[in-house]
């Protein structure tokens, strides 16, 4: 089976899906069709499902045939197939693996742990401090916050991230 990504309308990632399996899956019944999803939480709504690739849709068929393609591209919500509708790219490679681990997992995830040790060594991912690097000195689980010490002052400066303002920096980095 070979593997495409679609461009939809964000926010219709999953009534595309549908749409598509109603129009599509009775004449090409091989073809399937993925929208992956995961567990957020904010303050304001709590914990709901997001898409994790808004404004994607997956999917993979064994023939991308000229009919199948007409009958994609009349589906609401249809922008283009990646890379254009003219070329098409199939997944191949370590994208077609990663893609492969996505679908053997389920379409719908829940949420990721990263556990952060006191003395690991962290890089900055977003806010206005990325790129940044420091040493945990202090994890607070209840509030999901990381205290860092970084030595750009001779102080050795602290501040609070997020969890998901940082990632562990791995060993094969660090050489």
């Amino acid at each position: 089976m070979d593997y495409y990504c679609i461009m939809v309308f964000t926010g219709e990632e999953k009534a595309f899906k549908e749409r598509a399996n109603q129009l599509i899956k009775p004449n090409f019944p091989e073809s399937d069709f993925f929208v992956f999803e995961r567990k957020l939480f904010t303050n304001r709504r709590g914990w709901f499902d997001a898409v994790l690739f808004p404004g994607y849709v997956f999917f993979g068929t064994s023939i991308l045939s000229a009919d199948f393609f007409d009958q994609l591209k009349k589906i609401d919500g249809f922008c283009r197939i990646l890379r254009d509708n003219q070329h098409p790219v199939k997944f191949t490679g370590e994208a077609l693996e990663e893609l492969k681990v996505f679908i053997n997992n389920g379409e719908s995830w829940g949420v990721s742990k990263v556990k952060f040790l006191p003395g690991q060594k962290i890089h900055v991912v977003s806010g206005p401090l990325v790129g940044l690097e420091g040493n945990i000195v202090a994890v607070n689980k209840k509030r999901k916050r990381i205290t860092v010490q970084t030595n750009i002052t001779s102080n050795s400066m602290k501040f609070d991230l997020l969890f998901e303002d940082a990632e562990v920096v791995s060993q094969s980095t660090l050489c």
